[in-house]
């Protein structure tokens, strides 16, 4: 199970299934990632997918050690209107650390 094509996370695994040296077999794509995980906790399969914000029950959670398995975020903010200090601080905070926010 899956997201379908077209989303940051599909890549990703397809990318690390290649990798691996396999394509796998994809019995669903979805659009959701609680859902998929949803159903893996009903057994009907295996996704590779973000840690989840709470555990569930009878579902195991693995970490992807190697190879890295990494995706691209982006932040965006409305032109021409003011900043509130917070906004401010976590804008500059994040241009000075403009493509060094995560380990080579």
């Amino acid at each position: 199970m899956t997201l379908e094509p077209g989303y940051g996370l599909r890549r990703i695994t397809d990318d690390l299934c290649a990798r691996a040296g396999f394509k796998p077999r994809i019995a669903f794509e979805g659009e959701e990632a609680e859902t998929l995980r949803g159903l893996v906790a009903a057994g009907l399969g295996v996704a590779l997918l973000p840690p989840p914000p709470f555990p569930r029950p009878g579902v195991v959670e693995l970490t992807v050690t190697a190879p890295r398995a990494a995706r691209e975020i982006g932040v965006a903010w409305l032109a021409g209107r003011p900043d509130t200090p917070p906004v401010a601080a976590f804008k500059k905070f994040l241009l000075s650390k403009r493509g060094s926010l995560l380990p080579a």
